[in-house]
């Protein structure tokens, strides 16, 4: 009997111990790719230009290894697959951003403009 319940309790404690490794390495992964995704937006804004990709990802490489992240087959489908997201949502919010406000500053221009002339 007391053998069944260390058993028991062992395994109780090897699955709380899974549980937590999991839990830590799901964190660490949604870390990463917070960082993969700010990462491909900054090299997006600083690397002007269509077919500049493998440039791009290059440096976003180059800066994960310079934080002592390891970039594997994984992490390098992830990169791929943040990119192809951004791009399907036209989600380069810098790009957007400056487009929005360049548009915004020119209609209250062209609207100031209208008021002076009336």
């Amino acid at each position: 009997m007391v053998e069944t319940l260390q058993s028991i309790g062992l395994a109780l404690v090897l699955a709380l111990v899974c549980a937590i490794g999991a839990w830590l390495l799901k964190n660490k992964k949604q870390q990463i790719l917070a960082t993969v995704t700010s990462l491909v937006q900054e090299a997006e804004n600083t690397i002007q230009g269509s077919g500049m990709g493998d440039e791009k990802k290059a440096k976003v490489v180059a800066q994960l290894e310079a934080m002592g992240i390891k970039v594997n087959a994984w992490l390098s489908t992830q990169i791929d697959n943040i990119v192809a997201y951004l791009n399907t949502k036209s989600a380069w919010f810098t790009s957007n951003a400056a487009a929005e406000a360049k548009a915004a500053v020119d209609s209250t221009a062209e609207t100031i403009t209208n008021l002076k002339t009336t």
